[in-house]
């Protein structure tokens, strides 16, 4: 091998350990975010302080204010997903059934697709996967002021994906598959990933913290 292959060598190697390291950090962190790792939340808590209001599948009018005193879980939903998002409720409904004598237990799942998702649609979806129950939001809403207080307000967001980059049409949107755990208090206990075993793991140990919590 000669001096230009060797030098040339050695850049690809190092970019390769570089985008590799880079991965493992991303999934690292993604899996550790805001996940219960002791106290700090309570070191430096963050409040739902803002609300707008919002309609659910039955056409009633709901603001997440009105649940104060509960404990609930709060995500992105678009009933048009071809990936993710019904995996996401799969697994809410697996803690909801894991939950089910928890009477402070709340799910709110709001579209990311507002223009698209009205309430026939989300009533339509929560039925046909078995979702459908009074303890479990789904909302839709006016789409610009709705996309904005989730990120505002939950750091949940999506990026509306290029047409290149559909794999079909309703492929629509790039998120990522966070659930916020919101206490009693109104006070966010952490962003977790459920398709993360140790993500999946500490969602289930701080909701029923802040269950318990709620209690007293």
């Amino acid at each position: 091998m000669n001096k230009e292959k060797k030098i040339v060598f050695v850049f690809v190697v190092i970019a390769v350990l570089l985008v590799a390291g880079f991965m493992v950090l991303w999934q690292f962190s993604t899996a550790n975010l805001y996940t219960s790792k002791g106290n700090s939340y309570k070191d430096n808590p963050r409040l739902v302080t803002k609300d707008i209001e919002m309609i659910d599948s039955n056409g009633e009018s709901k603001r997440l204010m009105d649940l104060r005193g509960k404990v609930w879980l709060i995500s992105h939903v678009f009933t048009r997903c071809p990936g993710q998002c019904a995996g996401v409720c799969v697994v809410l409904d697996e803690i909801r059934q894991e939950l089910k004598e928890e009477e402070n237990l709340h799910l709110v799942s709001v579209t990311l697709d507002p223009d698209h998702d009205s309430p026939s649609h989300l009533k339509e979806f929560s039925q046909k996967h078995g979702f459908d129950s009074n303890g479990w939001w789904f909302l839709t809403g006016q789409a610009t002021e709705l996309n904005d207080y989730m990120l505002q307000v939950f750091s949940l967001s999506a990026q509306e994906k290029e047409e290149s980059e559909r794999v079909n049409p309703d492929d629509l949107f790039a998120h990522k598959p966070m659930v916020a755990l919101v206490d009693h208090e109104l006070k966010i206990r952490g962003w977790f990933n459920p398709f993360d075993k140790s993500s999946s793991k500490a969602l289930r140990q701080q909701l029923l913290l802040s269950l318990n919590e709620s209690k007293s």
